[in-house]
C-alpha cells in the first residue's frame, strides 16, 4: 500500500499541541501505513494564511483558522472562520465556538462521528481544556506543580518550532504517561521550565516597573517583551481587583503581539467580546481573551489605546 503524508498544522499552544496528537494518534490506527508531518502556526500568518499551500496529501488544520484547502478542519474560536462565507463540510469542517478546547471538540468528533477513541488521551484532553478555558486557580499557575502547567509554562519562551513539533511526537508517542506522577518529564521540558522559573523574579520586577492601572475602570496597560509569556499571570498577581488587561509584547520575530483579556478570576464581567474587538484589528481569540499581530511598534500602541477606550466606554454603558 502506497503511504501516504499527513501534514497536521496545529496552533502553538497547549490545546493546539494535544489536538495534534489526537489527530495523529487516529491516523497511525485508521489510515497505516502514513507518514505524520507536523507544522506549528501562529496568529502572525493569518493575513496570509488563505495565500499559503498545505502541504501534505491529506492536511489537518487544528485549533487554528479555517483554510480551504485542508482536507479536515477543527476549530473553536468564534472568529476561526476568519471572514469565509463558503460551505463548510459536515463530514469534514467541524466548527464549535461553544467548545471550550480544540482537544475536547476532536475528542468528542472522534467518537460520534469516526467511532474512535483512545482512553489513553483522557488526561492530556482534559487538562487541555482546563488550561484552554483557564480553569485554574491563580495559585496552581503561580507554583505549577502540576506537570500539564510546567509544559504550559515552558512555552512562554522562545516558542521555536522545533520544541513544539517535539511536544507533538511525545504527546502523541507517550499520552497520558507523559504527564504521569511516575515517569519524569523530558529532559527539555524540564529545562525550559526551569529557566522560566529563574526568569520570573526579574520579569515580576519588570512588570511591576512598567504596568498602568487604572482603578477607576479597572484595566491594566503594559508593554513588556515576549518572556512575559512566562507570568501572564502576573496581572491579576499584583491587581486581582482589575476586569481587563491590555498588552503590547515585543516578540523576537521583531513583530508587536497586543494581547488583551479579561480577569478568568473575576465573575460576571464575561459581557465584553474581546475576540470579536481584536477580529477588528485582524486579529482574533475567544469572548474573554483574544491576539493581534502587527509589524510596527506605533500601530500596536495606537490599537492597544483604542481597545482601552473601546473597554471603557463598554464598562461605563454596563454601569450607567
Amino acid at each position: 500500500m502506497e503511504q501516504k503524508e499527513i501534514a497536521i498544522y496545529f496552533h502553538r499552544d497547549f490545546d493546539g499541541i494535544v489536538s495534534a496528537a489526537l489527530i495523529a494518534d487516529y491516523v497511525k490506527e485508521k489510515w497505516s501505513p502514513s507518514q505524520i508531518k507536523f507544522f506549528p502556526v501562529g496568529y502572525g500568518l493569518k493575513n496570509n494564511w488563505t495565500k499559503t499551500t498545505l502541504k501534505g496529501d491529506i492536511s489537518f488544520v487544528l485549533d487554528y483558522i479555517f483554510h480551504p484547502q485542508a482536507t479536515y478542519w477543527f476549530d473553536h474560536h468564534q472568529t476561526g472562520l476568519n471572514n469565509y462565507e463558503g460551505p463548510l463540510e459536515p463530514s469534514r469542517h467541524f466548527f464549535d465556538p461553544k467548545k471550550s478546547s480544540c482537544a475536547l471538540l476532536i475528542w468528542e468528533v472522534l467518537y460520534d462521528v469516526f467511532s474512535y477513541r483512545n482512553l489513553n488521551f483522557k488526561e492530556l484532553v482534559m487538562w487541555a481544556d482546563k488550561i484552554d478555558s483557564a480553569r485554574f486557580s491563580l495559585e496552581e499557575l503561580i507554583t505549577c506543580k502540576e506537570k500539564p502547567l510546567k509544559i504550559h509554562l515552558s512555552l512562554g519562551i522562545e516558542g521555536d518550532n522545533a520544541y513544539l513539533i517535539e511536544l507533538a511526537r511525545l504527546f502523541f508517542q507517550y499520552k497520558d504517561q507523559l504527564i504521569s506522577s511516575k515517569i519524569p518529564l523530558p529532559l527539555i521540558v524540564e529545562w525550559r521550565f526551569e529557566r522560566a522559573k529563574k526568569m520570573r523574579n526579574e520579569i515580576l520586577q519588570e512588570f511591576q516597573k512598567n504596568a498602568i492601572f487604572d482603578p477607576e475602570n479597572r484595566i491594566v496597560f503594559f508593554s513588556m517583551p515576549q518572556r512575559f509569556l512566562t507570568c501572564r499571570w502576573a496581572p491579576y498577581y499584583f491587581y486581582p481587583e482589575c476586569l481587563y488587561v491590555v498588552g503590547i509584547l515585543a516578540m523576537q520575530s521583531g513583530r508587536y503581539m497586543i494581547i488583551v483579556s479579561a480577569n478568568p478570576w473575576e465573575k460576571n464581567i464575561h459581557s465584553i467580546n474581546i475576540g470579536k474587538i481584536c477580529a477588528n484589528y485582524g486579529g482574533g481569540g475567544h469572548p474573554t481573551a483574544g491576539g493581534i499581530n502587527v509589524d510596527e511598534a506605533s500601530e500596536a500602541q495606537k490599537i492597544a489605546e483604542e481597545i482601552i477606550a473601546i473597554l471603557k466606554n463598554k464598562i461605563n454603558e454596563k454601569n450607567s
